[in-house]
């Protein structure tokens, strides 16, 4: 029974962060990683929102590491 505890205990800390990340990201860092965002209405950063809350450290990554979109490179694209 403890180990269920952690392991709810863990995924209960790591959402709350994601939770807190996911706000702040919505707010202030979405521009820092897309500059299509700027001027974008709520209803798209609610779905960002959402998405945000369980990639919250592949996204913190991004930030700190300061990447932009990247460059789309296919056959597509001239």
């Amino acid at each position: 029974m403890v180990w269920a505890e952690i392991i709810v205990y863990l995924a209960f800390v790591y959402l709350a962060i994601g939770v807190l990340f996911a706000l702040w990201f919505v707010i202030f860092g979405i521009t820092k990683l897309d500059d299509s965002a700027k001027g974008t209405s709520s209803g798209f950063r609610l779905l960002i929102f959402f998405g945000a809350i369980p990639f919250w450290i592949l996204l913190s990554w991004r930030l700190l590491k300061g990447e932009k979109r990247p460059f789309e490179k296919n056959a597509h694209r001239i």
